[in-house]
């Protein structure tokens, strides 16, 4: 394999964390589920769930939320033919509304999270896939935010 495949592997691997939160942000089921093997292990705490379950993430996560941005920041991969394992930096804020004095007064908040994910990652086909994915949350806090702009689909 030359330098120019190994660049474009570690891309493509790299690309995968950015891609994930792209579509969790956006709901985007048909871009979430390309991202996982068919035997994916998405692991949280005590509890792993399968594809089945880990494709219901984007719609829960949106009707729990107003919206989510997940910012994905710092990434090392170890690559290994055809097999690489990964650990991601993730800042997720949670946007929601709350409100004061039953109702009458609301207000924004986000709920923040500092993540860590541990990865495996596998080439199927011509493709790099996750084949594991352990979400550790490292801290979590909550602020009142003015927000933004409504988005727009």
């Amino acid at each position: 394999m030359t330098s120019a495949e190994e660049d474009e592997d570690e891309r493509e691997i790299r690309d995968l964390s950015h891609r994930y939160a792209v579509a969790l942000d956006r709901g985007d089921a048909d871009a979430w589920a390309a991202l996982f093997a068919d035997d994916i292990a998405f692991a949280s705490g005590d509890t792993v769930r399968g594809r089945d379950d880990v494709l219901t993430i984007p719609g829960d996560q949106l009707a729990r939320y107003e919206r989510t941005l997940h910012a994905v920041t710092t990434q090392v991969i170890a690559r290994d033919g055809d097999r690489a394992t990964g650990t991601v930096y993730c800042i997720a804020h949670h946007l929601y509304r709350d409100t004061h004095q039953h109702g009458r007064f609301p207000f924004d908040l986000t709920h923040a999270f500092l993540i860590r994910y541990e990865d495996e990652y596998a080439r199927i086909g011509d493709r790099w896939l996750f084949t594991r994915r352990e979400v550790i949350t490292e801290a979590r806090y909550v602020h009142q935010v003015i927000p933004g702009p409504p988005v727009s689909a």
